[in-house]
């Protein structure tokens, strides 16, 4: 049975502007630095007028793990992470979304999108998490699905900092 994984962030600035820093490979860099735990990388950035394509891996640090995940990772839990996004026509943004957590038979994957709104722009994430182990499935995704989300909170906060120095 799979968990679900909804997130939503709103921003003070248009979508353009927003979707332009979530792509940009120095913002990147720094937020993985920042937020991305032990050996973090940008793998993959390709941008170009018909979206993005990002990969990076992150991680979340052994000594913040239950002893069920401990069991499948043995180390950090390691999180390989594509995104894609596209202008959608008429403004905005849409994108996917999958992260794969190394030692763990599942996935998270789900759609994105980036839309302006009257005093700003809203980004909507929605998923769900699979994890496929006999007695402990679920509650290894809802482990895995709230990591992700206090990421993505992480994120958000780091974006809006960056936003602000703009």
């Amino acid at each position: 049975m799979a968990t679900r994984i909804a997130h939503r962030a709103d921003w003070d600035a248009p979508a353009e502007d927003v979707y332009a820093l979530l792509v940009d490979a120095d913002h990147l860099d720094r937020r993985l630095k920042e937020l991305g735990g032990n050996d973090p990388a940008l793998l993959e950035h390709a941008v170009d007028d018909s979206g993005a394509r990002l990969r990076f891996r992150h991680s979340v640090p052994v000594e913040f793990l239950p002893s069920v995940i401990r069991r499948f990772t043995g180390d950090d839990l390691v999180l390989d992470r594509v995104e894609t996004w596209r202008p959608r026509d008429g403004g905005g943004y849409d994108g996917t979304f999958e992260v794969t957590v190394r030692g763990l038979p599942g996935r998270l994957s789900g759609t994105q999108t980036l839309t302006d709104t009257g005093g700003g722009s809203v980004t909507q994430v929605d998923g769900e998490a699979s994890v496929t182990v006999p007695m402990v499935g679920g509650r290894i995704e809802g482990i895995v699905t709230d990591q992700v989300g206090g990421l993505l909170d992480a994120e958000d906060e780091f974006t809006r900092r960056r936003l602000a120095q703009r």
